[in-house]
């Protein structure tokens, strides 16, 4: 396996570990909690399409901030 090879599977390891996580602390949400967050992330989603949102999980993923 060449090096860059190996960066991209410690990548998609480390971002599905971390997307596992949020999964989980999504899951431990209250109902009233869930649907504040769908709401916040909807029309991001919605305006900006993938990349919006991609751009936001990296800002979230390197920097400690909140979407």
């Amino acid at each position: 396996m060449t090096t860059e090879e190996q960066e991209y599977n410690n990548f998609m390891a480390d971002i599905s570990e971390k997307a596992m996580d949020l999964q989980n602390k999504y899951n431990k949400l209250s109902d009233n909690n869930k649907r504040k967050f769908l709401q916040y992330i909807e029309p991001m989603v919605r305006a900006g399409g993938v990349q919006a949102f991609v751009e936001q999980m990296n800002i979230l993923f390197n920097t400690g901030r909140t979407l």
